[in-house]
């Protein structure tokens, strides 16, 4: 959608139009037309909000585009390899770095933030209401993932939320079996340029919105899975960007992946077995990610970039978060330190509930490694 500047919003209408006919009318049934429906309405009510507040954004708080976007850093991988684990101890150093919480991404403007906070002040005084109905919403909508990756509209969160509703994001598939019909939104690096033209404005315009509302003097720090397809759009917008690559055994993050991202089906497409070709499907986007990074990573400078084993990560968290810090160049405060130390202590007493395998989705081992045989040698997992 281009009757507006791209830097005040930009969807995609051509894979929102896919979604309606796939639902609606190709894959008709009475459940699929309402999911079909429900999603279309959501989605314009969701971009009639945005659009009115972000163009407030533009008379009430112009100023928000002077800020410039140094040295962010992204941490990116292969979905369930570690990420949010990573993202919210960084999230810790507060002085450092500005981050998202899951509505940010959903409703990015600068005036909606100013309402929240407005009555989020009123709330606090009264006994937190509002804040006791968020909790609820949230047990409500994600309680089921509480075991996978726990999230809420108040947990800091990746962006994915703003590329779904502009229509550019495979996450399109957490609401749809027919996650085949959108192979054009795995990469979207390799989109036409026209769109990537008007993805990159209102990506760097966004970003510039939510370091005004929450923090213009801090680095801009984003935990993005789906991103791994936006690798050259990420460095062609900031060239010094630094990015975090956490690499995971494809044998258990891809069945991960796969559980975790079509646990909405359960709920919406009952009927879809586990062991078929729709819940694979998840598995080669996997792959093309696994492949997409081996094709990028040299693209970035060594001291902007570095790659880090899932493993140390959660053996070996804060000496894992040290090494990041000094192979980026990213300053240590005794603050941080403390902070990190509480966590880490504590994140090596959980151990998740969450189980998963292979054999559950029909993957075909053999496939995998065949495609990912460079992942494989090149990391020393075990085949």
């Amino acid at each position: 959608m281009t009757f507006i500047d791209s830097k005040i919003y930009y969807v995609r209408m051509r894979t929102h139009a896919r979604f309606v006919y796939l639902h609606c009318i190709k894959h008709f049934t009475i459940r699929r037309f309402f999911i079909g429906i429900l999603y279309f309405l959501v989605i314009l009510l969701v971009s009639i909000l945005n659009i009115t507040t972000r163009l407030l954004d533009e008379l009430l708080f112009p100023n928000y585009k002077d800020i410039t976007i140094k040295q962010p850093v992204f941490i990116i991988s292969n979905p369930r390899s570690g990420t949010t684990f990573l993202h919210r101890l960084l999230c810790l150093d507060e002085e450092k770095f500005v981050y998202n919480l899951l509505y940010h991404t959903t409703f990015p403007s600068i005036t909606l933030y100013r309402i929240i906070q407005f009555f989020s002040a009123i709330d606090n005084k009264i006994g937190k209401p509002l804040h006791h109905l968020i909790d609820w919403i949230n047990t409500k909508m994600f309680g089921g993932w509480d075991d996978i990756h726990a999230t809420g509209f108040n947990k800091s969160e990746e962006d994915e939320g703003l590329h779904f509703i502009s229509g550019i994001s495979a996450s399109v598939g957490l609401v749809t079996p027919f996650l085949k019909e959108f192979k054009e939104l795995y990469i979207p690096d390799k989109l036409d340029d026209t769109t990537k033209k008007y993805i990159k404005a209102y990506y760097k315009s966004t970003i510039q919105r939510w370091m005004y509302a929450l923090g213009s003097d801090k680095i801009f720090l984003s935990k993005t899975v789906m991103s791994s397809g936006r690798l050259e759009m990420l460095h062609e917008l900031f060239p010094d960007v630094k990015i975090i690559f956490l690499i995971r055994n494809p044998y258990q993050a891809i069945p991960s992946f796969t559980s975790m991202f079509a646990e909405p089906w359960t709920a919406l497409h009952p009927s879809i077995p586990e062991n078929s070709e729709a819940y694979r499907e998840w598995g080669e986007l996997g792959i093309s990610y696994y492949k997409y990074f081996n094709e990028q990573k040299q693209n970035f400078k060594q001291e902007n970039f570095i790659t880090v084993a899932y493993t140390d990560l959660v053996s070996h968290p804060k000496q894992t978060v040290l090494k990041i810090y000094d192979q980026l160049q990213l300053e240590i405060t005794p603050e941080f330190l403390d902070k990190l130390e509480v966590a880490t202590s504590t994140a090596k007493k959980y151990k998740s509930t969450h189980n998963y395998s292979l054999e559950t989705y029909g993957f075909n081992k053999e496939h995998i490694y065949t495609e990912l045989k460079f992942i494989f040698d090149e990391f020393g997992f075990e085949k």
